[in-house]
């Protein structure tokens, strides 16, 4: 008989980080020569709430560190309707694929907050890993990372009913949880604005409603 899981597997650890994914990002490059100088030349992008970064089905050809705000990538169906995938914050990487390899966007890329972003493109990450080979593991440490995220989020997708979902998706992001929307968790963890009151109800996290006494 199989295995059925209540929670993600042990070895699915959602404590993941990577050399690249830090607000001290700064600090790394001022220890590799010459890396300092490429990051300060890179252009800074500022994006109010609700600007696109990147549409999709949009060629990918450049990512984003986001030094501040809030963004989100989500999938557009044909009908309107969104699906979060992901949130990121400050010291996070955010783009689509597997850089420098162009192709198109499988998702949109929007911020939440308005947010401060430097952007990378393809062509100066290359040239960047032709002239500084140092930097070659920070990408790869970075990639890895982001693939261990997928494949904890979608663990989470077939193993996990709604409120340990949710549960998973305090854990994960416990640290930008206030700055959403309760509409944006929903949307993420795939259930009805009404399903996640029930859960957040149930959990303790919403304040029974008094009912008023008759004038």
């Amino acid at each position: 008989m199989p295995t059925v899981y209540s929670h993600p597997p042990s070895d699915l650890s959602r404590d993941i980080s990577c050399l690249a994914c830090r607000t001290d990002l700064e600090g790394l490059l001022a220890t590799v020569p010459g890396a300092m100088a490429i990051w300060q030349a890179l252009p800074r992008r500022t994006v109010a709430a609700g600007e696109a970064v990147l549409r999709q089905g949009e060629r990918a050809q450049r990512v984003w560190f986001v030094r501040q705000g809030l963004v989100r990538c989500y999938f557009l169906s044909a009908d309107g309707r969104e699906r979060n995938r992901s949130f990121h914050a400050e010291g996070s990487w955010v783009g689509w694929g597997a850089p420098p390899h162009v192709s198109p966007s499988g998702y949109m890329v929007e911020a939440i907050e308005p947010s401060q972003l430097v952007e990378l493109a393809y062509t100066d990450l290359a040239n960047c890993l032709r002239d500084l080979p140092a930097m070659r593991a920070v990408l790869d440490d970075g990639l890895s990372a982001a693939h261990a995220k997928q494949a904890v989020r979608e663990a989470d997708l077939l193993l996990l009913d709604a409120p340990e979902r949710y549960r998973a998706f305090r854990e994960e992001y416990r640290a930008v949880e206030h700055r959403l929307a309760l509409h944006q968790v929903a949307s993420y963890l795939g259930i009805t604005n009404v399903a996640l009151s029930r859960i957040r109800a149930r959990m303790g996290l919403v304040a029974p409603r008094t009912r008023q006494a008759p004038a």
